[in-house]
């Protein structure tokens, strides 16, 4: 069945790449591509009636790609403490 059948509508947009390249990068950690994240995007400004929400990754998540591995167990342990400090940090 065509898309206009289903009741689908294109949208173009232009942006720049690097904006592109980061907003692609943070839905796919989030789990997301990026038709999905501007349909949620759209879905929640008509039900909110104005822009909707603001979704992000803690610190602690935007950090995990540092997990990767480490050259030693002393350095596992600064970073792990590193974070530590972080999440009290947000908890004040």
């Amino acid at each position: 069945m065509a898309q206009a059948a289903q009741g689908i509508s294109r949208i173009q947009i232009r942006t720049k790449k690097t904006l592109k390249d980061q907003a692609t990068e943070l839905f796919d950690k989030l789990g997301l591509d990026m038709g999905t994240a501007i349909n949620m995007f759209l879905a929640q400004s008509v039900r909110d009636g104005g822009l909707p929400f603001r979704a992000s990754l803690t610190p602690l998540e935007r950090d995990i790609d540092e997990v990767e591995p480490f050259a030693s167990e002393s350095e596992a342990t600064d970073f792990a403490s590193r974070m530590a400090g972080r999440m009290m940090d947000e908890t004040r």
